[in-house]
């Protein structure tokens, strides 16, 4: 057991000078150490300000510290006041001297290099900076970017090509730039973007161009990224979501291309990156949908609304509940249900959806509803309108109150010669008498626009808003 007793060094020091120089000899070492941190934290200290002397006085308490050296390279040769390239330069250079292998103080030497016209050394220091860090997106930005200034076009496409498969968040600025430098981003697209097949970046060249009103350009960008994807069973494999495609289709739509808007559209339900909401099948899986909604999109709210495009849009109101339930449903397994609970007067029309129609032809519009306690005379209906110009067609259903069980509402009506674009809504208008305020529920399931090709129903035709069944509630 004494084995395992832990050695013991004893040291006699019989004096006082002995204890002395024992205590030095510990001390001074300690001491030093103490003085090098001080030195260190003062220069990083100093080294962190853009003012000229104090990175001086911190370079000179760190004389071979590369990044002050690069600290006051910048701030030499970027002051706003008296600026000093030529020490700026210098200081530049040594900081990539001393730390040979970091790519920032070569990028920075490079633009240092450049401003001061000596393209060798621009050259030299940027392509050390690449071969330093090739997959950083900001070198790679910086690096294109000269090239493309120094009128090297081919190197510049190959930079940018490599920056957008690393970021494709760097798509619009390097659009913007070509655009700029170039004459047109499709540069860029057939050089870099078409070479590397990336249907996400040319999807960004379409959004891009029809920001800017290039809507032919767009257009045929879109149909490239949609022939390059192909048919797909499943979606499995899309490239995108159709948060990616909502900008350009919601911006034809916005803009009067409802037909573009259209085939971009069915482009997007072919390539199941939205569900097919006029077909057979539920979009959820959980139903038999039948007889579909004609040209009403998600006509039973079976799939969630996309908020966008052809979709249901709908928007929060801090006196109505709005939700896709699955508690009641006319058919399938949803339907939209509608709760006012404050008992206010307000004018409301919390879902709508843009749909294309043909001039001068006769739809009907139907929907199956319900209500509960419905307290106004003046609860929701369905709405018809031009999507542009209210005042070629503005037309609405019969109202809902009280309590009703599931029953049919429909109304017939025509477009005019201008009208490609409709807006049908679910709207519920002011009351003029009393009792005003509205609560209770209402639920609106299996909306349908057909064409009135066929014989004509028993409901009332609407034409230009002007209801002419005088049978029809208010």
């Amino acid at each position: 057991m004494n084995l395992l007793k832990p050695a013991t060094l004893e040291f006699w020091l019989p004096t006082r000078s002995r204890r002395s120089v024992f205590l030095l000899a510990i001390g001074l070492p300690a001491f030093f150490l103490i003085l090098e941190a001080l030195r260190v934290a003062a220069a990083s200290t100093l080294g962190d300000s853009t003012d000229e002397a104090a990175v001086q006085r911190a370079l000179k308490l760190d004389p071979a510290n590369p990044a002050l050296e690069h600290r006051l390279g910048l701030v030499l040769f970027c002051s706003s006041e008296r600026p000093d390239f030529a020490s700026g330069l210098g200081h530049l250079r040594r900081a990539a001297e001393l730390s040979p292998s970091e790519a920032l103080y070569w990028a920075d030497l490079a633009s240092a290099c450049e401003a001061s016209h000596d393209a060798a050394c621009a050259d030299r220091s940027i392509e050390r900076a690449l071969e330093l860090s090739p997959m950083t997106p900001r070198l790679c930005w910086t690096a294109a970017n000269y090239y493309l200034r120094t009128d090297r076009r081919d190197r510049a496409l190959q930079l940018f090509s490599r920056l957008l498969e690393l970021d494709p968040g760097y798509a619009w600025p390097a659009f913007q730039v070509c655009l700029q430098m170039l004459g047109a981003p499709q540069a860029l697209a057939e050089s870099a973007l078409c070479a590397s097949r990336n249907p996400r970046l040319e999807l960004a060249l379409v959004n891009f161009l029809s920001s800017r009103g290039d809507n032919d350009a767009a257009f045929a960008a879109w149909h490239r990224v949609s022939a390059e994807i192909g048919p797909l069973s499943d979606g499995a494999g899309v490239p995108f979501t159709y948060a990616a495609a909502a900008p350009y289709v919601n911006h034809l739509i916005e803009i009067g291309k409802e037909r573009e808007a259209l085939s971009v559209w069915a482009d997007l339900e072919r390539l199941k990156v939205i569900a097919d909401g006029r077909a057979g099948a539920s979009g959820r899986g959980g139903a038999d949908r039948t007889d579909g909604g004609g040209l009403i999109f998600n006509g039973g709210f079976e799939a969630a609304p996309l908020n966008s495009g052809f979709d249901w849009r709908y928007s929060p109101s801090p006196f109505l509940s709005l939700e896709f339930s699955n508690a009641a449903a006319h058919r399938g397994s949803h339907s939209l249900r509608l709760e006012f609970t404050a008992g206010r007067n307000d004018e409301v029309e919390p879902v709508y959806q843009f749909v294309a129609v043909d001039p001068q032809q006769s739809y009907v519009l139907s929907a199956f509803v319900r209500s509960d306690a419905i307290t106004s005379d003046s609860g929701p209906r369905l709405r018809v309108q031009d999507a542009f110009r209210p005042s070629r067609l503005n037309a609405s259903g019969p109202t809902s109150v009280a309590t009703s069980s599931w029953h049919q509402v429909r109304l017939e009506f025509s477009t005019g010669p201008q009208t490609g674009l409709v807006r049908i809504s679910l709207w519920r208008p002011r009351s003029r008498s009393f009792p005003s305020a509205i609560q209770g529920v209402f639920w609106l399931d299996d909306v349908s626009l057909t064409s009135a090709s066929s014989p004509a129903s028993p409901a009332g035709r609407l034409e230009a808003g002007n209801i002419t069944n005088p049978k029809a509630k208010p």
